[in-house]
């Protein structure tokens, strides 16, 4: 599986928590590895390639997992 699209919902369902308001925004959903929410998917491999606003949709795409350095 090379990409995964789940709503906003959906992802609150699999966690069992409301997300942040912010999650609402494409912003939030940014790669960006000193955010530690976007640490959780980066580090599984996985990238945020968009957010379609419409419907609260994310596309998780396989991308590299950061380096790790020890």
């Amino acid at each position: 599986m090379s990409e995964v699209r789940l709503t906003v919902a959906e992802i609150e369902g699999l966690i069992g928590q409301p997300l942040p308001t912010n999650a609402r925004f494409p912003s939030w959903w940014r790669n960006d590895e000193h955010k530690m929410h976007s640490r959780a998917w980066l580090t599984a491999g996985w990238q945020v390639d968009h957010m379609n606003v419409d419907n609260a949709e994310i596309v998780f795409v396989r991308g590299q997992p950061p380096e790790v350095v020890l």
